[in-house]
């Protein structure tokens, strides 16, 4: 991360401004919304050790790398422990400056998810169950009413009927992890899920060529689509496919952004669970092939796609912040009470001719200013 050339200072801004200049190599842009952060800087949404201190943590990290609005994204495990973290994360609302807001709403991923390697991610199968209308709207009353999005596999059990219920209710509900075939996506679909949650991700290492739920997801207009474009979720080749598919308006980008972010090559113990990190930075569940969360915060991604995919950074950012403000129902939320930009550099990338072979490094997106709330601060190199 940038080190800061000054604390959070206070600002007489009163509304919110941005815009995209071609002409510059500075540009102003909205702060990031990121429906998917399971943590960062060593503090865990899902964890027992979760304080008010290591939410406010959270939001001020990602903060100071672009991201000023999340939902703090709280996966499987026993009532009692997402019971408690929701307390937490209302208290946090509630009591401290700028939470509310920084904090939109709360994203519970999973228990209700398929109990399949592969679709089951790294979540722990042994909290894995059906969908219980009575527990979640425990949870609920616990969260203050503040969960916003669940993301669930359809082919459970109940879970169609709990979708219509939840859906009517206000929350949006995503279908993820999950091992449903084509006609169960429909079906979903048509009960009010909204979203394909970490799309490419969450589901079988093997499909059938066809029909499958990826193209069922990709076909589904009423469905959005969110997508982790870290580099190693998801190919190149797969994220210009959704790309192509998905109208600009109904493509989301998102981080699934974990405690573990930035933490040295090795393996580590997550809950019960093992996890490796790669000197790359790549997060998997130890001794599989498969991935548990991501390393990389949104900005990364914002990178990966224009400058790797050489997408324009005009149609890149409405991917995570308009996009998810409109699914979420905050597209027109007043910007006057809570403005946050940013003030971001376009660096090139270098082109290093040496005998024998090309070197490209690719470029990057410095954040020089953040807006936050009626904070601002400013970075140096």
């Amino acid at each position: 991360m940038s080190r800061s050339r000054t604390a959070w200072q206070k600002t007489g801004l009163k509304r919110s401004f941005f815009e995209v200049s071609s002409g510059s190599s500075s540009f102003a842009l909205p702060g990031f919304f990121d429906l998917q952060v399971n943590g960062c800087s060593g503090a865990d949404y899902s964890s027992e050790n979760l304080t008010v201190e290591s939410v406010v943590q959270v939001v001020e990290a990602l903060a100071k790398r672009g991201t000023t609005r999340h939902l703090p994204t709280i996966i499987t495990n026993r009532f009692s422990l997402i019971e408690r973290n929701l307390k937490i994360l209302a208290d946090a609302r509630r009591n401290r400056e700028l939470m509310h807001e920084a904090i939109p709403g709360i994203h519970i991923e999973g228990p209700y998810i398929s109990r399949e390697d592969g679709p089951r991610g790294a979540h722990d199968p042994a909290y894995i169950r059906n969908p219980d209308p009575e527990e979640f709207a425990a949870w609920q009353d616990a969260a203050d009413g503040a969960i916003a999005m669940i993301t669930l596999a359809p082919e459970l059990k109940g879970a169609l009927a709990c979708i219509e219920k939840w859906s009517g209710e206000g929350v949006v509900v995503g279908i993820g992890h999950t091992a449903a075939d084509p006609a169960c996506i429909r079906e979903a679909a048509a009960a009010g899920a909204r979203i394909s949650t970490h799309l490419g991700n969450g589901c079988c290492g093997m499909l059938p060529r066809h029909p499958n739920l990826l193209w069922e997801q990709l076909a589904e207009d009423s469905l959005y689509a969110s997508v982790i474009a870290d580099g190693y979720h998801l190919p190149q080749a797969f994220l210009r496919t959704v790309l192509r598919t998905k109208p600009a308006d109904k493509l989301l980008l998102i981080s699934d952004i974990t405690a573990l972010a930035g933490s040295s090559p090795g393996r580590y113990s997550w809950g019960d669970i093992e996890v490796e990190i790669s000197d790359s930075g790549r997060i998997g569940l130890a001794g599989t092939p498969f991935l548990a969360g991501a390393g990389h915060d949104l900005l990364h991604g914002i990178e990966h796609l224009v400058f790797n995919l050489h997408l324009p950074l005009e149609e890149v950012i409405p991917l995570c912040t308009t996009n998810p403000a409109r699914l979420m129902g905050l597209e027109d939320s007043a910007a006057e009470d809570f403005p946050n930009f940013l003030q971001v550099r376009l660096e090139p990338g270098r082109l290093d001719r040496e005998p024998g072979r090309l070197n490209r490094e690719p470029g990057r997106l410095k954040v020089e200013r953040v807006t936050f709330g009626d904070r601002v601060q400013q970075f140096s190199d």
